[in-house]
């Protein structure tokens, strides 16, 4: 395949998925900014944890709480690699304790680690820049008859 016809594929694909990531970033800036104002915090506690170092890092932690007048929880967090390395050694958990925000409208599937939890707000703006880019380089290519 010639590098033109390949350049014009990556293009697509970015003006393609550029609307997606914006939207989906969008979603993740509008749920974290509910949770700001409408949340509310409690204690968590950290019971286990696993990570994968290399290449695609991952790091997580099962936690659990219970949130104002209701029963307890228990759930997987994807955590960054410094609130990971604040709570745990490569062996165990070190800081058991947690703060755990969630909406009371939704108890389990809006709750965030406080200053833990992984977000996908970049999302917004690389989705832009990848739409745009997308359409620039198109219609560079197309300018120029490449």
């Amino acid at each position: 395949m010639e590098t033109s016809t390949k350049i014009k594929i990556a293009a697509v694909i970015a003006i393609i998925a550029g609307p997606f990531l914006t939207y989906n970033g969008h979603q993740e800036k509008e749920r974290l900014a509910r949770l700001e104002k409408e949340g509310v915090t409690v204690d968590g506690i950290i019971e286990g944890g696993e990570w994968k170092k290399g290449k695609n890092s991952n790091y997580q932690f099962d936690v659990s709480y219970t949130p104002q007048n209701g029963a307890p929880v228990k759930k997987t967090f994807k955590v960054t690699s410094n609130y990971f390395s604040a709570h745990a050694s490569d062996t165990a958990v070190t800081d058991p304790m947690a703060k755990v925000r969630y909406l009371p409208s939704a108890i389990q599937d809006s709750a965030i680690l406080v200053g833990g939890s992984t977000d996908f707000t970049a999302g917004f703006t690389l989705g832009i820049g990848a739409f745009v880019g997308g359409l620039l380089t198109m219609g560079i290519m197309y300018a120029g008859k490449w």
